[in-house]
C-alpha cells in the first residue's frame, strides 16, 4: 500500500501494476541487449496486441539510448531506489519525456519514481544537451515518413485533409535540388511537412510527428514506412508492372503492400514468412492495407519448388540482416562490442542471403530481382552482389537500380572497365538522406 500526504491527511493509495506496454517493451531492450534477435523480431514476437505503438516506443528509446544511459547514472536519486530494472526505467523516462508526457498509474511504485525525479531528469537532460553535438547514425533525428496508401486514397487528397487538421505543407526552392530539399526538411517547423523529392506517395513530417492513433492510420489510407524501405520496392517495378510476384522474406508487410500499390492490385503477389507469429503480423498488415491480389503463404523461401511458380516474373529478396544502417538501433556499442564474433556473424548472412538471391534466380521465368538489405556493411552488400554474379551471371546481369538516386555503392569490388558493381547499386545514408541506411541491387534476366 502506498501513502500520498494531502494537507495533514494522509491518503492511502491501492499499488498498482505498471501497464503491460511498458512492461513488453523493457523485456524487448534487455533480450536485443542480450542477442537474443533483432528488435523488430523481438517486437513482433512479443505477444503484445497492438505492435504499432509498442514498436515506437521502443524505437524512440533506442534513438536515445546514449541520453538514457547517462540520466539514469548521473541522476542522484537512481542511487537510491534500487533494485530498479535499467530497462523498464528507460522506457518510462522515454514516454514522459520524449513520448506522451506523463505517466499513468502514478501508484504503480516505478512509475511514481520516476515522477518524483521529473525535475532532476529534465535538467540533466538540458545539461547534456547543451553539451553534446551529437553527429553519430545513432543519434541522428530522422523526420517521420507517412506513405499514402494508393489503394485506399490519394497524397492530394491526404495532404487536404492534413492541412484542414492545422498541417502546413511546404516546398523546398525549386532550383535547390536534393541537398536543398535535405535541408528543407532538417529545418520542417512542429507543425510542417513536405511532399519528398523522389516519391509523390511519400510525405515527410519533423520527427516528433505523431500518427499512432489517427484514423488516416487506423483506416489504411496512410502507413509509416521509412523512405529507404519504399524504395527496394520502386527498384522492382518495370514499366509496364504487371505480372506475378514474390516477397520472399515478407513480414512484417510494408514492402508486400507497397508491391500491391504500386501495381495498382492488378497483380497477383505471394508473400512468403517461415515465422508463423510474423506470418500473423504479414496477414494483418495486408488486411489493413487493402492489398486485395496478395497471397500469404508460411514457408522458408529456399524450400520452394520453382517448377511450382512457372508464372512468376518478379522476385523482392529482402532477407534478415545485420540492421545496422538503422537510425533508431540498440546496438550503438554492439559493433566495439563483438570483435571477432562479428566477421563470423556476418559471414553466415552473407552466406544465407547469397543463397536467397540464388535461389530467387532459378524461378523459370523471372525476370527482375531486387535485393535489399538494412545494413552499412560490405560483406552483406556489394560482396554478396560479386558472389551472387559468379553463380547466375549467365543467366542474369546487373542493371542500374533507381538511376535517378544520388549515392551509388562501392567500387572496391568491381573489375572495371566492363564488369563493375557499385556504381549499379543503390545506397542510403542516415547522415546525407535522413533514411535508414539501406543497400539495393537489381538483376535482369538477360535477353
Amino acid at each position: 500500500m502506498d501513502v500520498t500526504t494531502n494537507g495533514s491527511q494522509q491518503i492511502r493509495l491501492k499499488r498498482a501494476t505498471v501497464p503491460e506496454i511498458y512492461r513488453k517493451a523493457a523485456r524487448i531492450l534487455k533480450s536485443a541487449e542480450e542477442r537474443k534477435g533483432s528488435l523488430k523480431n523481438l517486437i513482433y514476437s512479443s505477444g503484445f496486441r497492438d505492435v504499432k505503438p509498442l514498436y515506437a516506443l521502443v524505437a524512440e528509446s533506442c534513438k536515445h539510448q546514449s541520453a538514457l544511459d547517462e540520466l539514469i547514472n548521473n541522476t542522484a536519486g537512481f542511487q537510491n531506489v534500487k533494485p530498479f530494472d535499467p530497462h523498464l526505467a528507460r522506457i518510462l523516462i522515454t514516454e514522459l519525456i520524449w513520448g506522451k508526457g506523463y505517466l499513468k498509474p502514478i501508484n504503480a511504485r516505478a512509475i511514481r519514481i520516476i515522477l518524483e525525479l521529473e525535475s532532476d531528469l529534465r535538467q540533466a537532460l538540458d545539461s547534456l544537451n547543451s553539451q553534446e553535438e551529437n553527429d553519430s547514425v545513432q543519434q541522428i533525428s530522422a523526420p517521420r515518413y507517412v506513405r499514402v496508401n494508393t489503394l485506399v486514397s490519394t497524397t492530394e487528397k491526404i495532404c487536404n485533409q492534413l492541412t484542414g487538421e492545422g498541417w502546413k505543407q511546404v516546398r523546398s526552392k525549386k532550383k535547390s535540388g536534393y541537398e536543398g530539399f535535405i535541408e528543407r526538411v532538417k529545418g520542417l517547423g512542429e507543425n510542417e511537412f513536405i511532399l519528398d523529392f523522389h516519391l509523390d506517395f511519400l510525405l515527410v513530417f519533423p520527427s516528433t510527428a505523431q500518427f499512432y492513433n489517427h484514423n488516416l492510420l487506423k483506416s489504411g489510407a496512410i502507413l509509416l514506412q521509412d523512405k529507404a524501405s519504399c524504395l527496394s520496392a520502386v527498384a522492382l517495378k518495370s514499366n509496364p508492372f504487371y505480372g506475378k510476384m514474390i516477397d520472399a522474406c515478407s513480414a512484417p508487410g510494408m514492402k508486400t503492400s507497397l508491391l500491391a500499390a504500386l501495381s495498382n492490385n492488378q497483380s497477383s503477389i505471394i508473400a512468403i514468412e517461415r515465422d508463423a507469429k510474423r506470418c500473423n503480423t504479414l496477414r494483418q498488415t495486408i488486411s489493413n492495407t487493402h492489398a486485395s491480389k496478395v497471397t500469404v503463404q508460411q514457408a522458408d523461401f529456399l524450400t520452394l519448388n520453382p517448377s511450382d511458380y512457372q508464372d512468376v516474373k518478379y522476385i523482392l529478396v529482402d532477407p534478415s540482416c545485420s540492421g545496422t544502417g538503422i537510425i533508431s538501433r540498440l546496438d550503438s556499442q554492439r559493433k566495439s562490442e563483438e570483435g571477432a564474433n562479428l566477421e563470423l556473424r556476418l559471414k553466415r548472412l552473407s552466406s544465407l542471403q547469397s543463397r536467397l538471391v540464388e535461389h530467387a534466380a532459378t524461378f523459370p521465368s523471372v525476370e527482375r530481382i531486387v535485393y535489399s538489405t538494412c545494413s552499412i556493411y560490405e560483406e552483406e552488400n556489394e560482396a554478396v552482389v560479386r558472389q551472387v554474379l559468379t553463380k547466375i551471371g549467365q543467366s542474369f546481369q546487373l542493371e542500374e537500380a533507381l538511376p535517378w538516386w544520388p549515392r551509388r555503392g562501392t567500387n572496391r569490388y568491381d573489375n572495371p572497365p566492363d564488369d563493375v558493381i557499385g556504381v549499379k547499386c543503390v545506397r542510403a545514408e542516415a547522415g546525407k538522406d535522413l533514411t535508414n541506411g539501406f543497400f539495393i541491387a537489381l538483376f535482369v534476366r538477360r535477353i
